[in-house]
């Protein structure tokens, strides 16, 4: 309406006064005259500027006598929505207050509920009151008044789509808070995918009741349509089916569950979040690496978080002049260092050092245990400490280490002896 205003004043400053020999305004073309003049046969009948000054004048008039004739009602207006603005800011800087004092997992579920809900429920409830306040403007607006209609249960439906997106977050975390525990069945694997499935839904649903029970669209004969059409999409779309169905399978096999740490088709990294297509693994570099689930689903999976234990395979080299006893004395080191390191060592998880091979150039100790961690940075940490410990223990006991060494010796022929 604002905007109306300012163009009819813009209009009435810019035109330039009509000529005094004007011709009078033209009567309103007709549909064929119309029609005569698009195709050529006739010219246009020119229109002056003081048709369109007469024009905008008697609109101004118009809308003069419509804003007096609804004065109170413009007043009661802008005096409502303000008030409603000044609830509604007010109502969600207190949620957010109270969001920001209190720990959101140590609250009841009412509570937590009332600041989730919360914000919704505000705009729900300024927009019911802003559109009360509009209708006694619409009811003089009969052409106004479907259109605003319109808009207002559109507005108020993804209000409550909103909403319910929020409570879908709600119910995850509490679950997802349930199924961390040790006492239940419950996976959080099966958690996060059903909160997409919801939040799809939902947004379907959505979508489909403004599109056929407020815009009026014929939604269901599109959809029928679209039925033909759905055979060729799932033929090219056969690699997006076969990772959903891998989805479905991981949730019902469950080899693995969010944070835990895994090696797939040689990735080795942490679980942080299983799609509908791909499932994310954060290496020890903090790469992200989305693996395909379909690829998961035929994949040889290594759960390492379930063994509770990581192998670390390494040799250590010594050079060739260190005798037997000296070798013996090596693996008692390796042994004292390592049997029941930071904690007992389960049955199946001992320490394996042996003298694996003699090499190109040293005689090879090789030890085979297991860290009692899955996390990165603790394997980076104990692998530091076990090296550290071995290189001071054989330095004390004169042990050495080898690195690739050649020996060349020279042969001479006595029928053709070398000069040196």
């Amino acid at each position: 309406m604002f905007s109306k205003i300012v163009f009819l004043l813009l209009l009435l400053t810019v035109l330039p006064p009509a000529a005094p020999a004007a011709p009078a305004a033209p009567p309103p073309l007709k549909q064929e005259g119309l029609n005569v003049i698009l195709s050529g046969d006739k010219p246009p009948v020119p229109i002056t500027g003081e048709a369109i000054r007469k024009n905008l004048a008697g609109e101004w008039h118009q809308f003069t006598l419509w804003t007096h004739r609804e004065a109170s009602s413009l007043q009661d207006l802008l005096a409502g929505w303000l008030v409603i603005l000044l609830v509604v800011l007010g109502g969600t800087l207190v949620l957010r207050k109270l969001r920001g004092r209190l720990d959101a997992g140590s609250l009841g579920w009412r509570i937590e509920l009332l600041l989730v809900l919360g914000e919704p429920l505000l705009l729900l409830t300024g927009l019911a009151g802003c559109f009360l306040f509009l209708m006694p403007i619409l009811r003089s607006l009969p052409g106004a008044y479907r259109s605003s209609v319109r808009i207002f249960l559109t507005l108020l439906t993804l209000c409550a789509a909103w909403g319910g997106m929020r409570m879908i977050g709600l119910f995850s975390r509490r679950m997802s808070l349930y199924a961390s525990k040790d006492s239940n069945n419950l996976d959080v694997l099966l958690v996060t995918v059903a909160r997409k499935v919801f939040q799809i839904v939902l947004v379907l649903l959505t979508l489909f009741f403004i599109g056929q029970s407020i815009l009026g669209l014929n939604l269901a004969a599109l959809l029928t349509g679209a039925g033909v059409a759905g055979l060729a999409v799932a033929f090219a779309s056969r690699e997006t089916l076969a990772n959903f169905f891998g989805t479905v399978v991981i949730i019902a096999d469950k080899p693995f569950r969010c944070g835990d740490r895994v090696r797939i088709n040689g990735v080795d990294g942490i679980v942080t979040d299983v799609g509908m297509r791909s499932t994310r693994v954060v290496t020890a570099d903090e790469t992200v690496c989305a693996i395909p689930n379909s690829t998961i689903e035929t994949a040889a999976i290594e759960n390492i978080s379930r063994k509770g234990v990581i192998q670390f395979v390494f040799t250590v080299p010594l050079v060739y002049h260190t005798d037997a006893e000296r070798l013996r004395r090596a693996l008692a080191i390796l042994h004292e260092l390592l049997d029941d390191f930071h904690g007992r060592d389960q049955e199946r998880c001992r320490p394996h050092i042996f003298f694996a091979k003699l090499g190109n150039s040293s005689l090879d100790l090789k030890v085979i245990m297991w860290l009692k961690t899955v996390r990165f940075a603790e394997e980076e940490a104990l692998r530091t400490e076990i090296n550290l410990a071995i290189v001071e223990r054989f330095r004390a006991a004169g042990l050495e280490f080898a690195f690739p060494t050649v020996t060349n010796a020279l042969q001479g022929d006595p029928a053709h002896p070398l000069p040196v």
